[in-house]
């Protein structure tokens, strides 16, 4: 038996060891169950083989992690992000989303975006991710088998989603090659245990018809995933119904677009018929709150979503237009902002914010048989919470305490697929101040061409 004190790093194979914690406390279904007094969880290999049960004495183990102080709990399920664009956070904020896409992200994209700038981008956000407690990402943008490679090397369970759009992008000289580029994302995308391909249309108005139509055929041949964004402004809603004579989900319902392996992100402006059309087809939403109110998009009444029995989950979208990825401070955010759309028992609580972090997220993933709890046979995805701060003390309900107490700087270690990723709040897999120096480098070079302030070099 090694203590984790001494355990060398794993390197990059998964699931080869068997790791038990003892002590401390356990929630094992965050949103549904109560927190109790943990006795002893074992991953063998990647999965879970017991979940808060007495040890067997006669048993020898890889490593022993003593939680005592600590909460275990499933990580958190990240369902929507932009993960490359960690290296353009802080560029031109607080401006409205249509200039802040067209006059400045667009443009820096097309100047700098390469395999390169999306693998060190994706590096860094995963580990902020991964530090804080996220152990899952959807991700969508350019050049996804870069995201999908970035996953492998620092151990982050992820969809990666490569993205489509009518228009000129890093990854497509032409709008109308996207079809080129998808087939070469399929043909090289590295699949493993934990990284599994997915398309992503960006939205109605970059996307036509045409496009979102043979998307969705290509992503149900291959058993995949189909995000998009989808009435995140009231401008957009505007503009389909100009142009369609209806609003964006009931578009996408003529065009036969909704289905359960459609995703939709945002979903701010929403109305009950659009709200019954989601529920009738099975589709997915996520909740991007804190991302919403950065880019004055507005508030959804994501609650009524969930209490029509919609799958409902929560997301950062990408760190340039949030500007972090903290999922605790989501869930805090998404039921403190639907206390203003909602009250009373319109308005979503702590719990139900809880569940639609982790249990929700992996239910619009498809993933409620690998992740989002602690269940005998679930894939070995597991956080533990350092409970020992002032900002956590006292604690009447945990839940409330998690929600609206808790920070993902709170997070001690984390386990992605039965390996250890981050140890004593460390990443295990990747040299980050190598990554971190890769990445102000790229942003310097960003800043100089732009014009714009720089304040990373060191």
């Amino acid at each position: 038996m090694i203590d984790q004190t001494t355990q060398p790093g794993h390197g990059n194979v998964f699931g080869n060891t068997r790791i038990a914690l003892k002590n401390g406390l356990i929630l094992t279904h965050p949103g549904a169950s109560t927190v109790q007094k943990h006795k002893f969880t074992l991953f063998d290999n990647h999965l879970l083989s017991v979940v808060n049960s007495e040890p067997d004495q006669g048993a020898e183990y890889d490593m022993v992690v003593d939680c005592s102080g600590c909460l275990i709990m499933p990580g958190f399920v990240n369902c929507h992000n932009h993960t490359p664009m960690s290296l353009l956070r802080g560029l031109c904020d607080d401006l409205p989303l249509d200039q802040w896409l067209n006059n400045y992200i667009f443009p820096a994209e097309a100047k700098f975006v390469s395999p390169d700038f999306v693998y060190t981008g994706a590096m860094l956000s995963m580990a902020e991710m991964l530090l804080s407690g996220t152990t899952t990402v959807a991700d969508g943008y350019f050049f996804m088998e870069n995201v999908a490679r970035a996953a492998i090397d620092i151990g982050m369970r992820t969809i990666a989603a490569q993205g489509v759009l009518d228009v000129v992008t890093p990854d497509a000289s032409e709008g109308k090659h996207w079809e080129k580029r998808v087939n070469e994302f399929l043909e090289n995308f590295p699949s493993t245990p934990i990284t599994q391909p997915a398309l992503f249309c960006h939205s109605p108005y970059l996307c036509s018809e045409r496009t979102y139509v043979k998307t969705q055929r290509i992503a149900s041949d291959n058993n995949m995933f189909l995000f998009s964004h989808v009435s995140e402004t009231a401008l957009e809603v505007q503009n389909c119904l100009s142009q369609n004579g209806l609003r964006p989900f009931e578009w996408l319902t003529r065009i036969g677009i909704l289905s359960a392996n459609f995703i939709a992100v945002h979903a701010v402006h929403v109305d009950d018929h659009e709200r019954e059309l989601i529920r009738r087809h099975n589709a997915g939403i996520v909740h991007c709150p804190r991302s919403n109110m950065k880019l004055s998009s507005g508030l959804g009444h994501i609650k009524k979503l969930h209490d029509m029995g919609i799958r409902v989950s929560l997301g950062t979208d990408g760190p340039s237009s949030n500007n972090n990825l903290d999922m605790l401070e989501e869930a805090r955010v998404a039921a403190l902002a639907s206390k203003v759309v909602g009250v009373g028992s319109d308005a979503m609580g702590a719990q139900t914010s809880l569940f639609l972090a982790t249990q929700g997220g992996a239910e619009v993933l498809g993933m409620e048989k690998v992740t989002g709890s602690l269940e005998v046979g679930k894939h070995a995805d597991v956080i533990v919470i350092d409970l020992d701060s002032p900002h956590l003390n006292p604690v009447y309900d945990p839940d409330s305490t998690l929600v609206y107490s808790a920070r993902g700087s709170d997070v001690r270690d984390v386990f992605v697929h039965g390996k250890q990723v981050v140890r004593d709040r460390k990443i295990t897999t990747v040299d980050l101040d190598a990554i971190m120096k890769k990445a102000n480098g790229l942003s310097c070079e960003i800043s100089r061409n732009l014009g714009v302030g720089f304040w990373g070099e060191k």
